[in-house]
């Protein structure tokens, strides 16, 4: 269960409320307000300050830790040399290609020919291995046996040189450099000089094994990427259309570019066709033919014999025509005519019959030959049109054929092209791959006709600069700084384990009451003298006379003091109730405390002991509790007797309890009580059962005016933080809290 930060119960806004009014009634009154939450700086400053001890403990002791670790350590030396691996050569331009033919010509064109980059990855591996160290670890033992390979491993480090001038990646660079560490600086130089000597050795020994061993690998590689290629090309030539010489492609754009042609011609047939027979039609409309017909009658008005035969009938029809405007039809002359033209006429039919024969079969051949000079021009534009809307539909139907033959063609070879592609695809990555390990292996070649270059150590190795890896100075600088950070961390943790309160600060800032006063350590004085008010045994004592104060009893007097003109300045009423969550907390001392400081000012007051469970005033005064404030509440005869209390302080003891005190402080007699006492008391301090313990202290805050907070500086958190949560102060208002030091 988490705790509240503030007690959200007490009517702060009440106090500030009131605080207001009396400000404006005296502007010079004390102004003491709830401090203000402080900032990050002000906070640390006063956790240094209630920790300081273990602050300066901490940084203390983790200094002289960490510096006695730093002087006792013998200081390490480093040295280092640089190393070019690869001779520094201009940059040479691309050589020209010349163009490929077949299956080459499709590849794209090869990188120019360089020299393969050094893996410096493996390299630095290959040069930290036991291999190349421990030689060279055999020979320095001669002089420091110390030196095994693996001391040499774990203090030599091997790393790339970029120059930060380009940006250049450390993969490219063809420098190393190679820096070892020691606590003696003449074995870093006699480390460096020997690695130097074995490294370039190595260069010369063992880079042209390493060629060799290369050069073996890219034929294998070379003859087993040969045999694959001659696999793949003796597939593509499997699957290629047979009896052509063309490749796959250029025959899938032949035979489209010929189905394309020949559906041109057909789409060309079919629109003269359609022009065609459109004018067939019109013509036939206007002549009433079949193409039969106009045939037929074409071929008679081109016959001598029939064109003859058909001029006498001609001839004999104007005779008779004459012969009818002068006889009368069946007149001898006339019969005559008549038969002379139905010979003619069944003549004509035999000269039309041999003209037309039984090509073309009419119902009237004769009627066909008379035609006039416009209807033979129709009849041949007829016939002429019917004979292209034929010839045109034949070469159309001609066409059909080779097409789907195409088409055929078409459909087969598009079915084998993703196989075809596949297989040249695969050709062409067995080329490059082919060609690039052909270039390596020339490249391989080269350097071994070459290899004459051996690795060049371009640091002075005679003087070489050593150096101390870290100045014991720096050392200890970040050493202060890290104790300084671990001092912190260490005053932080305890305040946030920390049970108790640690300040009065936080106190105020938990509770979000103002500070009123601190109340310090002293041991307890008896320095009243007292007596009873009336004759008898009414639980009423008048203070008579105060002794004298000594030693630290001075300064608590002087706390109370402080308290009580605090009091004053945030506008104290005519009564108050001194609360506590804790019975430990010196709720009673402060009580009594304030009292007297109020009744030192002049004032009459009296002291209450509200606590009618455990009453404490009387004991801490050594005087009897037979009857106090129980019986006043059952009697009210009492009531009386404060009216002979003279200016001072008046204490009236709890007395034996004889009924719940619950039922005694919620009657009205309590009320009506206390509505009495402000008729002869300038202030009434009433001393209450602690909250975590009784509910009476909630009772009591309703028949006071104000309420005052004690707390322990000593006391838990947590208990105090939820007793304060859970009370409400009723009608009365909290002035402020006093923190107990003792």
């Amino acid at each position: 269960m988490s705790l509240p930060q503030k007690v959200p119960n007490l009517r702060v806004v009440d106090r500030e409320a009131r605080l207001l009014g009396d400000r404006q009634q005296n502007p010079l009154r004390f102004n003491t307000t709830k401090r203000s939450r402080k900032g990050g700086l002000q906070a640390f400053g006063e956790l240094c300050q209630r920790r300081w001890r273990l602050l300066s403990g901490t940084v203390l002791l983790s200094f002289l830790v960490m510096g006695g670790y730093v002087l006792w350590q013998p200081e390490m030396y480093e040295a280092y040399f640089r190393l070019l691996m690869e001779p520094v050569k201009e940059p040479q331009p691309a050589p020209t290609l010349t163009p490929r033919d077949g299956i080459a010509g499709t590849l794209p064109s090869p990188p120019p020919t360089t020299t393969p980059q050094v893996d410096l990855g493996s390299q630095i591996l290959v040069l930290e291995s036991d291999k190349v160290l421990a030689p060279i670890a055999q020979k320095l033992q001669q002089q420091y046996p110390h030196l095994t390979t693996r001391v040499l491993a774990e203090h030599l480090e091997i790393r790339p040189v970029v120059s930060s001038a380009t940006e250049q990646l450390p993969t490219q660079t063809k420098v190393l450099e190679v820096a070892y560490r020691d606590r003696q600086p003449e074995i870093v130089t006699a480390v460096l000089k020997a690695v130097a000597e074995a490294f370039v050795d190595y260069s010369q020994r063992d880079r042209q094994e390493q060629l060799n061993r290369t050069l073996e690998q890219l034929d294998k590689d070379i003859q087993q990427h040969l045999k694959e290629l001659e696999q793949l090309q003796q597939q593509l030539q499997g699957s290629q259309p047979q009896g052509t010489s063309l490749q796959p492609s250029e025959q899938l754009r032949f035979l489209t570019e010929q189905y394309r042609q020949i559906h041109s011609l057909r789409q060309a047939a079919r629109l003269k066709a359609v022009e065609a027979y459109g004018r067939f039609q019109g013509l036939q409309e206007q002549l009433k033919m079949t193409p039969a017909e106009a045939l037929a009658a074409a071929n008679l008005s081109t016959s001598p014999a029939y064109q003859q035969q058909l001029a006498r009938i001609q001839e004999l029809d104007q005779e008779i025509a004459k012969n009818l405007a002068i006889f009368h039809e069946g007149t001898p002359v006339l019969q005559a005519l008549e038969e002379q033209r139905r010979v003619l006429v069944e003549q004509l039919q035999a000269i039309a019959s041999q003209v037309i024969g039984e090509q073309y079969q009419v119902d009237n051949p004769t009627g066909l030959g008379f035609q006039g000079t416009v209807s033979q021009t129709l009849i041949t534009n007829y016939i002429t049109a019917w004979i292209e809307y034929e010839n045109q539909r034949r070469y159309d139907a001609e066409l059909a054929a080779p097409q789907a033959a195409v088409a055929q063609q078409l459909q087969q070879l598009s079915s084998q092209l993703p196989a075809i592609d596949r297989l040249e695809n695969q050709i062409r990555m067995a080329n490059l791959s082919l060609e690039m390990l052909n270039q390596a292996r020339q490249a391989v070649q080269l350097q071994l006709a070459q290899n004459n270059f051996a690795w060049q150590v371009l640091t002075d190795l005679e003087n070489p600069a050593v150096q101390p890896t870290f100045p014991r100075l720096l050392l200890l600088v970040l050493g202060a700084i890290a104790s300084l950070v671990l001092g912190v961390v260490a005053i932080y943790l305890a305040d946030a384990a920390a049970n108790t309160f640690v300040s009065p600060a936080q106190v105020e800032e938990a509770l979000g009451l103002p500070l009123l006063g601190k109340i310090p350590k002293a041991t307890p004085q008896t320095n009243l003298r007292l007596e009873r008010v009336v004759k008898g045994n009414s639980g009423l004592w008048q203070v008579t006379q105060v002794l004298p104060a000594v030693g630290e009893w001075v300064k608590l007097q002087e706390a109370f003091h402080h308290v009580f003109a605090n009091l004053q300045a945030v506008g104290l009423g005519h009564s108050l109730a001194v609360i506590s969550a804790l019975p430990t907390d010196g709720r009673t001392t402060v009580a009594l405390n304030l009292a007297l400081a109020a009744a030192g000012t002049g004032r009459r007051v009296l002291l209450i002991d509200g606590d009618l469970r455990r009453p404490q005033i009387h004991r801490y005064l050594g005087l009897t509790n037979e009857q106090g404030l129980a019986d006043w509440l059952i009697h009210r005869r009492h009531w009386y007797s404060v009216a002979q209390a003279r200016r001072g302080l008046a204490i009236l003891t709890a007395g034996e309890l004889r009924q719940q005190p619950m039922r005694l402080l919620s009657q009205d007699t309590i009320k009506q009580f206390m509505a009495h006492l402000k008729n002869y008391f300038d202030l009434v301090v009433v001393d209450t059962p602690p909250l975590t313990n009784f509910a009476d202290a909630k009772l009591w805050s309703g028949l006071v005016d104000q309420t005052l907070v004690v707390v322990n500086l000593k006391a838990p958190q947590q208990p105090v933080r939820l007793a304060l949560a859970d009370y409400s102060l009723g009608s009365g208002s909290a002035l402020g809290v006093v923190v107990n030091l003792a």
